[in-house]
């Protein structure tokens, strides 16, 4: 399920370029006013898969109807659009009913957002395939410990980088699903890449804006839609969109 928010701000205001911190935060914030319990559940278990958990939600950027790029950050005024989504029915459910909580406002870099608009939106029919755009750019990585403690951020350019997102994809879905996947296989590719460095919870990340494409069963392609591609979606990144 996929939800678009339509916010307010009553002045200009500077948004820093880290903003996905405190994004990710009020995500969690607002869930927990409708449900404490599924809140902590979702921040520090998540649906599992032998050592992985995946949180399984995932948002867009911010996009502002008018804002001017300065150092620090963006200079937002008026309004803007983000849109929030999972493949979960209880998150989506239980963000609408906390935002309904927080009587249609969000409380973010020190001031208050009014949610003027908030419509659930309906998932394209794909017919095995999608192609769509980037609203929050994808994060692959591969991670060796006998090389580097960090992990090391994939370029669309390699080989590796369009097998690791449909590997992920998979091991979301049979996460989410408690079973193993048998629907037959999935393809993507990506073209047009324009990277950039992402600062989330003090780490930098590199991350790809591209356009996609996705073919194959339709039940995967929609989880896609749903969930995000790629690795580090409920940190904003990932998100797609068609026909934009």
């Amino acid at each position: 399920m996929r939800i678009k928010i339509l916010l307010e701000l009553q002045e200009a205001l500077l948004v820093p370029w880290d903003y996905r911190t405190s994004l990710t935060r009020v995500i969690y914030d607002t869930v927990a006013l409708s449900d404490a319990e599924y809140s902590r559940w979702l921040h520090d278990e998540g649906f599992k898969k032998g050592n992985k958990a995946y949180r399984l939600f995932v948002y867009s950027d911010l996009q502002p109807q008018h804002c001017i790029a300065e150092k620090e950050g963006l200079r937002v005024s008026q309004l803007l659009t983000w849109q929030v989504a999972s493949p979960d029915l209880r998150f989506a459910e239980k963000f609408m009913d906390g935002l309904q909580k927080k009587n249609h406002r969000l409380d973010l870099f020190q001031t208050t957002f009014n949610v003027i608009d908030m419509l659930q939106l309906e998932t394209p029919s794909f017919q095995g395939n999608l192609v769509p755009n980037t609203i929050s750019p994808i994060v692959v990585s591969t991670y060796n410990p006998q090389i580097s403690r960090h992990p090391v951020y994939l370029s669309p350019d390699q080989p590796e980088f369009v097998h690791s997102l449909e590997k992920n994809l998979i091991a979301k879905w049979e996460a989410f699903h408690g079973r193993t996947w048998n629907g037959g296989e999935l393809g993507i590719r990506g073209w047009n890449p324009q990277n950039k460095l992402i600062r989330v919870f003090h780490t930098n990340i590199r991350a790809w804006y591209l356009k996609t494409q996705i073919w194959g069963p339709e039940e995967l392609i929609r989880f896609a839609y749903d969930a995000g591609l790629g690795e580090k979606n409920s940190q904003g990144f990932g998100m797609l969109e068609v026909g934009r």
